[in-house]
């Protein structure tokens, strides 16, 4: 049996067969005189049970799976055109069918589980929904995803142990290298150029403030001048107010002395 079909058939199978068939499988092959081949079987990795349950995702619901990496790829497009300046008007939109696809998957994966006899955990649906959630963020987490050999959880955040099984362990991983540092690349160029943009847009704005200042300082240098003028005028006025009563009080007495002596004539 070739490499490949010997690895689709031993991560398809249930957890609980799974050290026996892989024995089996070495011996065979070493009996075969393949004893490298052997060698790399025997080290095969028995799937944790979230990963398992991911596995059986790849081969029994393949539709809701690529739909899950479709609905991934719309929202690293919406991500990087956010990143761009084009606009985040459809990130939002991307990232709640993300989210609604890879919540559908965790239940499949449970019910995957429970046929199986092993009830799905919370610990088990959130790690379940990690995997699902790195295989739509990153390109390499879905190629893995999408070929059913996990043996371990993928980390959204950046994996961790990236684990194949067989041949392309050994043979996947520079390539699954080779797409996150790709990945990584552009993500880290793509917030390079909008620190830039943003840092462009910060300065500007500094200096418009400062110009707003400086705008309302004179304007204020101005109020201030000119309440002082308003206040020397009040004053003035005041001053004049008072002059003018006095004169009139002086007025209205030398009329009343001059009539008090008309009267006496």
């Amino acid at each position: 049996m070739a490499k490949g079909k010997l690895l689709d058939r031993l991560y398809g199978l249930p957890l609980d067969g799974f050290i026996a068939a892989r024995d089996e499988a070495a011996r065979q092959l070493k009996q075969e005189g393949q004893a490298e081949a052997a060698a790399e079987v025997a080290g095969l990795r028995k799937p944790s049970v979230s990963a398992w349950a991911v596995n059986q995702l790849a081969r029994r619901h393949v539709d809701r799976l690529a739909e899950l990496l479709e609905s991934g790829e719309r929202l690293r497009a919406a991500h990087r055109a956010a990143l761009a300046g084009r606009g985040a008007s459809g990130l939002a939109a991307a990232g709640r069918t993300e989210r609604g696809v890879v919540a559908e998957l965790v239940e499949l994966a449970a019910r995957e589980l429970e046929a199986a006899g092993r009830p799905a955990s919370p610990g088990v649906r959130e790690r379940i929904g990690n995997t699902l959630h790195a295989a739509a963020h990153d390109t390499a987490a879905a190629a893995l995803v999408r070929r059913g050999r996990l043996t371990q959880d993928l980390d959204p955040s950046g994996f961790g142990d990236l684990a194949l099984g067989g041949e392309e362990e050994v043979e996947g991983n520079g390539e699954v290298a080779t797409h996150q540092t790709r990945e990584r690349r552009q993500t880290a160029r793509h917030a390079r150029d909008e620190a830039r943009k943003q840092a462009s847009i910060a300065a500007d704005r500094a200096i418009m403030a400062k110009r707003e200042a400086e705008r309302l300082r004179a304007a204020a240098a101005k109020a201030e001048d000119a309440a002082a003028r308003a206040r020397a005028a009040a004053d003035a006025a005041t001053e004049a107010e008072r002059a003018a009563s006095e004169r009139a009080g002086r007025s209205a007495e030398a009329l009343a002395e001059a009539e008090a002596r008309l009267s006496k004539v």
